[in-house]
C-alpha cells in the first residue's frame, strides 16, 4: 500500500489535481463525515470474526499501519468467481470467490494529522457516507431561484428541467457568492463577464436559451475567464487554485 502522499491540496471542486496530486480534508475527525472506525481506538479484540455471508456485504477493506488507515473501496467488480489454482497449495479451487486488491489505496487517513487523502470524491463517499454533499447539485428550488435571478432572461424552450447536471452543481457551489457580493462587485462581474462576449447581455441582463449559454454566465461568476499577457489570448480557465 502507498505512503502518505507528499502532494496534496485542501479539496475544492474548482480544482482538478494532477496525477501524482492527492485532494485532502483536514481535522477529519471533527467533520461529520468521520465514522466511529476512524473515531475510536481500533482494538481486534472488540470486533468479530467475519463471516462468509457477510463477505458479499462489504463496502471496504481497511489495514493500519502507523496510525495510517489504508481504505479500498469495494464493489462487485473486485469479486472474481472463476477458477483458480492456488500455486501455494498445489491445488485448484472451485466456488471460493477472492477479491483483488488494488496496488494503491482509495482513501489514506492519517490519524495523527487527522487528515484524508483521496483522488475521486466519488469513491470516496462509499467510505465515508456524505462526503458527496461536499459537491452537491443544486435543488430544483435552488436552480429556479437561479434562473429566476434579475441578472438573467430566460427564453425559448429552456427551462429547469434542462439545466445540466454540472451546471446544477454549478449553482449550488456558487447560489451565496453573489449575495456577499456589494453592488459595485455585482456590476463588475457582469462586465467581466460581457466582455468575454460568450453570451448574449442586452438591457443588463444575459439572455439563457441554452444549457452553454448558462455555462458561460457560470464561468463568469467563478471568474474563469483570463486572457494571456503575451498573445492576448482569451481562454476559460478548467481548474483554479488560490494562490
Amino acid at each position: 500500500m502507498d505512503s502518505v502522499p507528499s502532494v496534496a491540496i485542501e479539496y475544492d471542486p474548482n480544482i482538478l489535481i494532477e496525477p501524482e496530486e492527492f485532494y485532502k480534508i483536514s481535522d477529519f475527525s471533527q467533520s461529520v463525515y468521520a465514522n466511529d472506525f476512524i473515531k475510536d481506538v481500533v482494538e481486534s479484540v472488540n470486533y468479530d470474526q467475519i463471516t462468509q455471508e457477510e463477505l458479499k456485504k462489504l463496502t471496504y477493506i481497511c489495514t493500519i499501519q502507523n496510525n495510517i488507515y489504508f481504505f479500498q473501496a469495494i464493489s462487485a467488480n473486485y469479486y472474481i468467481r472463476k477458477k483458480w489454482f492456488s500455486i501455494s497449495e498445489l491445488s485448484l479451487e472451485e466456488n471460493k470467490p477472492i477479491i483483488t486488491i488494488n496496488d494503491a489505496a482509495d482513501v489514506i487517513y492519517n490519524k495523527t494529522l487527522d487528515v484524508i487523502y483521496f483522488k475521486k470524491l466519488s469513491v470516496a463517499n462509499r467510505i465515508f457516507k456524505g462526503l458527496d454533499q461536499l459537491y452537491r447539485q443544486s435543488t430544483d428550488l435552488e436552480t429556479q431561484e437561479f434562473l429566476d435571478s434579475d441578472f438573467l432572461e430566460v427564453e425559448g424552450a429552456y427551462e429547469i428541467t434542462k439545466v445540466s447536471i454540472p451546471n446544477r452543481k454549478k449553482i449550488a457551489l456558487i447560489k451565496d457568492t453573489l449575495t456577499r457580493f456589494t453592488d459595485v462587485e455585482r456590476q463588475a462581474i457582469y462586465d467581466y463577464t460581457k466582455d468575454y462576449g460568450q453570451v448574449t447581455f442586452e438591457d443588463g441582463k444575459f439572455k439563457i436559451e441554452t444549457d452553454e449559454d448558462l455555462k458561460y454566465v457560470l464561468w463568469g461568476i467563478e471568474q474563469r475567464y483570463y486572457t494571456t499577457p503575451i498573445g492576448g489570448e482569451r481562454r476559460v480557465a478548467n481548474s483554479v487554485i488560490t494562490i
